[in-house]
């Protein structure tokens, strides 16, 4: 058997997986998987490649993020988990976070609303979008959330004051996953 994996294509075969690359080129999918007999192609652009999951059009993450009234949580409960290491922390400290989220008038949450990684400033070492306590306009951008290496500004949806912050620069989230808890002005 040669090497070559193009081989088992016929000269038809390779102009259709042609037409498809032009196709995605135009399109807003990163990638696109052909299965069939035995046989898996993954076509990519930009560096993108296959993901665990139907693939995410790259106009997805500029969609509205979904809001809730929502309460701050308690802040006596981070302190005990800055000392554990990230990897530990980082799912609990998501889950305590969603567990002490309670419905309360005039507060709304930027949730996320796809996954993707959360990034809370704009390159490391800068300063973050937004701290608890910050004053903030609708509009004004919260954080920035990362698909597939495209990323895309979260703003908030109010005027306001940013009461919590329910995740961590880098972490992975979950679609309708609280991020920022803002008390309407």
């Amino acid at each position: 058997m040669s090497n070559n994996i193009l081989n088992i294509f016929n000269s038809c075969d390779i102009e259709g997986i042609s037409a498809l690359i032009d196709k995605l080129e135009k399109s807003s999918f990163d990638y696109l998987r052909l299965e069939g007999d035995g046989l898996s192609v993954v076509i990519g652009k930009n560096g993108a490649g296959e993901v665990s999951q139907a693939p995410v059009p790259a106009a997805a993450p500029a969609a509205a993020p979904v809001i809730a009234p929502v309460a701050a949580p308690a802040d006596d409960a981070a302190p005990a988990e800055q000392g554990a290491p990230a990897e530990a922390t980082l799912p609990e400290a998501s889950e305590k976070a969603e567990a002490a989220v309670e419905e309360q008038a005039g507060v709304v949450i930027i949730r996320a609303p796809s996954q993707g990684l959360f990034f809370s400033q704009p390159e490391p070492g800068a300063p973050p979008y937004v701290t608890v306590g910050a004053a903030v306009k609708a509009g004004d951008t919260v954080g920035l959330m990362e698909i597939m290496k495209t990323y895309s500004a979260l703003t908030s949806p109010v005027d306001g004051e940013v009461i919590a912050i329910h995740v961590v620069n880098e972490e992975y989230l979950e679609p309708g996953q609280a991020l920022i808890s803002i008390k309407e002005n």
